[in-house]
């Protein structure tokens, strides 16, 4: 026998062994809560956006604040752009600070940029 057909011999029982195991199932993508953005009004939302993406453009975010950042962002997609992404991008590109004021501020976090997201949480 051959080293190709041993191989050939092995897949074949590995997907015959796969095949008869159960497979679990497929994972859920479940939409983000956003309710509690119900109530935050339209100006805040943009102000927040336009902080998540002064500080994203300078550091990394941390998995919570990418989450809220981005839970911002489709809350103001849907409620002021009617789920449009290109006019929500042409209203960022309108309003998104250029000057130096677009530097990072510390946080109150020792050693940290943070975003500030009391007013829409």
């Amino acid at each position: 026998m051959t080293t190709s057909q041993v191989m050939l011999g092995a897949v074949a029982a590995a997907l015959a062994l796969m095949a008869a195991l159960p497979s679990p199932a497929p994972a859920q993508a479940h939409a983000p809560d956003r309710r509690h953005l119900a109530s935050v009004s339209v100006e805040a939302l943009q102000r927040t956006y336009l902080e998540c993406d002064r500080v994203a453009t300078h550091t990394l975010l941390d998995l919570g604040s990418a989450a809220h950042c981005s839970m911002v962002a489709e809350e103001l997609r849907q409620r002021v752009f009617d789920g449009d992404f290109d006019r929500l991008i042409a209203w960022w590109r309108e309003h998104k600070p250029t000057g130096p004021e677009t530097g990072l501020q510390h946080s109150s976090v020792p050693g940290g940029v943070g975003i500030d997201t009391r007013s829409v949480r």
